[in-house]
């Protein structure tokens, strides 16, 4: 298969896992073992996150993303798929980039300064 030849169009999400204690889940009213689109609310868990001896894991997210990140693992040529979406100028949208390039998947983000980068809580 030639390079970029499955393309995909969506909303690219990223996802953050880490592991915390029951007190921080009650902080931001959480349930444990759960996954929610973040609201406002949640915005100060990122600096938390980034900022404090957490161990966070990241990947990329969103149904149109995780498609196409399963047809390149399927594939194995590098950048045989590709996905366009719109990210955040931020830490996360570079976070996202980074993690879409690791997993050999061509990107073409718009990146609006304006728009904070969307995230999935795990």
């Amino acid at each position: 298969m030639s390079k970029g030849k499955l393309y995909g169009m969506g909303n690219p999400l990223l996802d953050m896992t880490a592991v915390v204690d029951e007190a921080y889940l009650q902080k931001y009213d959480l349930q444990p073992n759960n996954a929610i689109l973040a609201e406002d609310k949640h915005r100060p868990i990122y600096d938390e996150l980034l900022n404090e001896n957490y161990k966070v894991t990241y990947s990329p997210g969103g149904a149109t993303q995780n498609t196409i990140r399963v047809a390149q693992w399927y594939l194995k040529e590098p950048e045989s798929t590709s996905f366009v979406g719109c990210i955040g100028q931020d830490t996360f949208g570079d976070k996202l980039k980074a993690c879409m390039k690791k997993e050999d998947i061509k990107t073409n983000y718009l990146v609006d300064p304006a728009m904070p980068q969307e995230f999935v809580l795990y």
